[in-house]
């Protein structure tokens, strides 16, 4: 008897704290260029060398983006992830934030920029395809 409520009890604290599917809901939203432009979204670029670019996401902290909490690179090709990273961000102009790297132009296609916004059980990713924004 001692036996059965001890494993229960290992079987219930087992539960408990065993891992559980996660029911946040992130919304996915692909940013284009007149998008961005309402959200206050600047991304420039500009020659690193013969085959690289710098490029720089610049967004204000008011509006949708009020409460972002980070922003990933990531590069894929197709539906395959094979890079994310987090970008360091720069708050040095009141309101505003802005984030870069440095990447060779072959590889633009594969780049994607993904900030996130966290709400209530999920929350936002707004995707912004590199390619979409630098020639």
């Amino acid at each position: 008897m001692i036996k059965t409520i001890l494993s229960v009890s290992v079987l219930v604290v087992f539960l408990a704290v065993a891992p559980s599917p996660c029911f946040a809901l992130w919304d996915v939203a692909l940013v284009t260029r007149e998008l961005a432009k309402e959200m206050d979204i600047e991304v420039r670029s500009m020659a690193a060398g013969p085959n690289h670019v710098t490029v720089e996401l610049d967004f204000s902290t008011e509006g949708a983006l009020k409460d972002f909490s980070h922003v990933d690179l990531r590069m894929s090709e197709g539906d395959n992830p094979l890079v994310t990273t987090a970008l360091r961000e720069d708050r040095s102009k009141p309101g505003r934030v802005m984030v870069s790297f440095t990447a060779d132009r072959a590889q633009l296609p594969k780049l994607t920029l993904k900030v996130y916004v966290p709400g209530g059980a999920g929350g936002a990713i707004y995707d912004l395809r590199v390619r979409d924004f630098v020639r």
